[in-house]
């Protein structure tokens, strides 16, 4: 006989635990989409790259500023896409330290969760029976 838990009846401190799960794994999610926001730029930006490193240093390029196109040179264009990238694999780099270290909170706050729940349905089942 499976004995459940009626979850508006646990304690305020398991209530608190389980709010504060959820808070991390939302936090989580939205690590998650950022990281992937900034590998679809690196994408792109190596996308340009390499599209750069195919055409003579002469070639005419043209960078967006804004709501316009600004002439610029092959080797300044290269330079600064390149520049960008180290930021954006800093950035990437950062959240994916971060999304570890998160994965971590929730992996140790679920454990201790599911054993205080797991506690609670033995006692329960130890009262029914």
């Amino acid at each position: 006989m499976s004995t459940t838990i009626d979850l508006r009846n646990l304690p305020p401190h398991l209530q608190a635990e389980i709010g504060r799960l959820q808070q991390l794994q939302e936090q989580l999610q939205m690590l998650i989409m950022r990281r992937q926001q900034w590998e679809n730029e690196l994408r792109e930006i190596e996308s340009a790259i390499s599209e750069l490193e195919k055409i003579s240093e002469n070639t005419p390029v043209y960078k967006i500023a804004g709501p316009i196109l600004v002439a610029s040179t092959r080797d300044k264009a290269l330079q600064d896409l390149k520049e960008r990238r180290e930021i954006v694999e800093l950035h990437i780099k950062t959240l994916s330290r971060q999304e570890s270290l998160l994965r971590k909170q929730i992996e140790e706050l679920s454990k201790k969760v599911s054993e205080e729940l797991s506690r609670l349905r033995q006692q329960a089942q130890q009262t029914a029976g």
